[in-house]
């Protein structure tokens, strides 16, 4: 299964971190999310993100552990993603010795896409994944 893998330290403290992208139903710090709306609550919630150009992901909450600073989710369904390509990542908070560490990872089956699509696919969403982490720290200072 390809593996998309970012991480990307910061200066803060993990709780202030952890405070800031915990909440599953807000992402204003993605950025290109014009909105998020979410139905039901904790794990087994399902987001509806709508981006800046109009398309919508949805995705599931798949785990949380507050203790841990850490959670999962699936794509259930986003442009360019199919149900069967099962689609899951996780974000954690770790702590450092200058603040923390913030990695996001994922991984999708590619099925039968040809590998270099699945390659480019795999590029395209680890530096998504940078860029948002990136504007997370300008927005944290």
């Amino acid at each position: 299964m390809p593996v998309i893998y970012v991480e990307h330290p910061f200066k803060q403290n993990a709780d202030t971190v952890w405070q800031r992208i915990r909440d599953f139903s807000d992402l204003s710090w993605l950025p290109g999310v014009a909105g998020c709306s979410v139905e039901g609550e904790g794990v087994g919630a399902v987001r509806t993100v709508t981006t800046a150009d109009g398309g919508q992901v949805v995705e599931a909450l798949t785990a949380m552990d507050e203790q841990a600073r850490t959670f999962g989710y699936r794509i259930i369904r986003a442009p360019g993603v199919r149900e069967e390509t099962h689609y899951q990542a996780t974000m954690e908070v770790q702590p450092t010795d200058s603040g923390c560490t913030v990695i996001w990872q994922a991984q999708f089956n590619g099925g039968n896409a040809p590998e270099a699509k699945v390659e480019m696919a795999r590029q395209g969403a680890e530096k998504m994944y940078a860029q948002c982490l990136e504007n997370l720290a300008r927005l944290l200072g």
